[in-house]
């Protein structure tokens, strides 16, 4: 038996195909595609950014800074079925599962971590709206509203939290 019989055998047993990964250029973003420019200058259209097509609740999305490298594969060997397989320069990634949705975004240098039904935002900004207003029964009656050196703790805690959260 040769060489070439054996890996074609092998190939066939583990179901393998021989496609090899394929270097391009993110020339633009789309919602979860992409397209791409090949060495030759051949561009190339609706580059799909998940390699595998499946549930839109559950997913892991990586999307490349345009101008960046990516690697392409096809798992049936044509171009019109490529995937992007390793990123270069990543722009932004999500990650959704059962409703949990995060977000890490390089270009804004945020984060954005939420469910269906609330986000880390918008539960630190209650609590800021909170603390601005909160009082307490005393003897003498209501309490007036934080004293300013605690208001501007309560800004400073506001506007760092607005420098991470999305």
């Amino acid at each position: 038996m040769k060489g070439k019989q054996v890996k074609t055998l092998l190939r066939d047993i583990v179901a393998a195909n021989s496609n090899l990964p394929i270097q391009a250029e993110v020339i633009s973003l789309e919602d979860d595609t992409c397209s791409v420019k090949l060495a030759s200058g051949l561009e190339l259209n609706d580059i799909r950014l998940k390699a595998t097509i499946g549930s839109d609740d559950n997913y892991f999305l990586a999307r490349p800074k345009e101008g960046s490298k990516v690697l392409l594969l096809s798992i049936t060997g044509d171009l019109d079925d490529l995937a992007v397989i390793k990123i270069d320069e990543i722009e932004n990634f999500e990650f959704a599962s059962n409703g949990l949705k995060i977000l890490i975004d390089s270009e804004d240098g945020k984060v954005k971590i939420g469910n269906d039904e609330t986000n880390l935002k918008k539960i630190f900004q209650m609590n800021v709206d909170l603390l601005k207003m909160f009082k307490v029964f005393t003897p003498s009656g209501a309490s007036g509203t934080a004293l300013p050196d605690v208001v501007v703790k309560i800004n400073e805690f506001e506007t760092e939290f607005k420098k991470l959260l999305k």
